[in-house]
């Protein structure tokens, strides 16, 4: 996972970067709620010039999830 992705998440979920695993799921980050799930997505959209659809939107669930995504627009995330 690249350091950009892992940055905006931490900021997102306001936790530490060393803290963002890809085995992460919604159910581990007390944070993450709908409110934080909208701000994750236009975080996304906008750091990674990239427009999600909703079905995408609702399955982002867990990090390892949001890389499948975000490998599916195009975007390197890195291994």
């Amino acid at each position: 996972m690249n350091n950009k992705l892992t940055e905006l998440l931490a900021e997102v979920f306001e936790i530490k970067v060393s803290d963002i695993k890809i085995d992460l799921t919604k159910e581990d980050i007390d944070g993450w709620d709908s409110l934080t799930q909208m701000d994750l997505v236009t975080s996304i959209e906008k750091e990674f010039d990239v427009e999600l659809e909703m079905l995408e939107i609702v399955e982002m669930t867990s990090i390892e999830k949001i890389i499948e995504i975000l490998k599916s627009k195009g975007v390197d995330i890195g291994a």
